[in-house]
């Protein structure tokens, strides 16, 4: 009998099963008893680390040259079957054995957090919920976003409310004036819970897009820095996330000081406040620095560093360079904002075929690719 047909008596599904749970059916034939022997000794020997390709098949056909006929020619159809499935199960081992890459899809840890003057905190993001602001204001939260409506009372307030947003999150607000403030991830807003004087003052820390509402009486002042912005009826962004402050406005007309320098823009204007205290004016694309406020990420021919900074924040992830040649590339992205850090790190690949990421728990090496 040639081998060929014995390889016919042979059900190898279920000699792998055999191997995976070792228990032995009534209905095997010789042939398959054979093999899931031979299999099985050639198991243990990989266990071991004693198994040799060349000295395990010159062992097995030896030990199995003493039978006859059938059971010879079985033999070494055995060994060769035990080979294959061996090597697929030290395979399969070996692979399984492999750290699983990690992908950068964590949420943020933190939550907003509204401090309010009379010194309770609410923790934002989760229920909606209507909180009741003694006589000076009614507020409204929902999950990303707050509602204030000024109160009965008409009393001058002093004392401030805190809305404070950590890295990995946003969030929007609409102070008892009407006027609508978006607030990036690492921010805070400190403001009045109505505006009942003769100004209205707010304080912003690290970034916030504002759409002011329109009172002439009244003018609307953001102090951010060393920077303050005056206006009237206006769409404008602050970014004071570090010692250079930077406002872009989008429409209307904004007042800009810093210390004794004053300058008006007008739409698509930029002033940024430097670190030595000079106050420059540049023409500039709104949109490039607004576009997180519409849920977009955008960045145009940016270093991948300055990029992983405002990733960094957005996504709640640190960054490492463990090739610093990496941190000026430059790279364009213009996406909407993925849920997950792991979506932009995908985008970047496919562009910058040069540059991996490994993940490890919340930090991410930035690597040149192999």
């Amino acid at each position: 009998m040639n081998l060929d047909n014995n390889e016919h008596d042979i059900d190898w599904d279920k000699l792998i099963e055999q191997l995976e749970d070792g228990q032995l059916p009534p209905d095997m034939t010789d042939a398959e008893m054979a093999a899931l022997a031979a299999a099985r000794e050639v198991q243990a020997r990989l266990k071991a680390g004693r198994f040799s390709a060349e000295d395990g098949w010159q062992r097995f056909t030896e030990a199995r040259d003493q039978r006859k006929g059938r059971i010879r020619v079985l033999a070494r159809a055995a060994v060769a079957a035990a080979v294959v499935l061996a090597a697929g199960a030290t395979w399969w081992t070996f692979r399984a054995q492999q750290p699983v890459a990690q992908l950068a899809n964590a949420q943020p840890e933190e939550k907003v957090m509204l401090h309010l003057s009379g010194g309770r905190t609410v923790t934002l993001g989760q229920d909606s919920l209507e909180i009741q602001h003694n006589n000076i204001a009614r507020i409204k939260a929902r999950t990303d976003h707050l509602e204030y409506a000024a109160g009965s009372g008409q009393e001058q307030v002093t004392t401030m409310d805190t809305l404070d947003v950590p890295r990995g999150r946003q969030f929007s607000l609409r102070l008892a004036d009407g006027t609508q403030v978006w607030l990036n991830a690492a921010s805070r807003l400190i403001f009045p819970a109505a505006f009942h004087g003769a100004t209205r003052e707010v304080t912003v820390q690290g970034e916030a897009f504002f759409e002011v509402a329109q009172q002439a009486a009244q003018p609307f002042i953001v102090h951010a820095g060393k920077t303050e912005m005056k206006v009237l009826g206006t769409g404008f962004n602050v970014n004071a996330y570090n010692a250079q402050t930077t406002t872009t406005l989008a429409s209307g007309k904004l007042l800009v000081t810093a210390g004794a320098a004053q300058m008006v823009l007008q739409p698509d204007e930029q002033a940024v406040l430097n670190s030595n205290g000079t106050l420059q004016k540049q023409a500039v694309e709104a949109r490039l620095f607004t576009a997180w406020k519409e849920g977009d990420l955008f960045f145009e021919d940016a270093p991948l560093r300055e990029i992983t900074v405002t990733l960094a924040r957005t996504y709640d992830y640190d960054f490492i360079f463990d090739d610093t040649d990496l941190e000026r590339m430059s790279f364009t992205i213009d996406i909407r904002r993925p849920a997950v850090l792991q979506g932009v790190l995908n985008q970047i690949t496919k562009s910058l075929q040069t540059v991996r990421f490994e993940v490890d728990g919340r930090t991410v090496h930035v690597k040149k690719q192999q």
